[in-house]
């Protein structure tokens, strides 16, 4: 593994290009579910249920 302080520009770029498309498809896929479950609450009849994730 090489350390960033050893990294020309363009190698830095590539990696900050990479990670902002891995964001992205993590977003994609965060929302994939959102819409999931938005669907499932909808079916169950609890749509109403907001869910905070906070163990609220």
């Amino acid at each position: 593994m090489v350390n960033i302080d050893q990294m020309s520009k363009e190698e830095l770029l590539e990696i900050i290009r990479i990670k902002d498309e891995l964001l992205k498809e993590l977003r994609e896929e965060v929302e994939a579910y959102r819409v999931l479950v938005e669907e499932l609450q909808q079916k169950l009849g609890i749509g109403d249920f907001s869910y905070t994730g906070n163990g609220d």
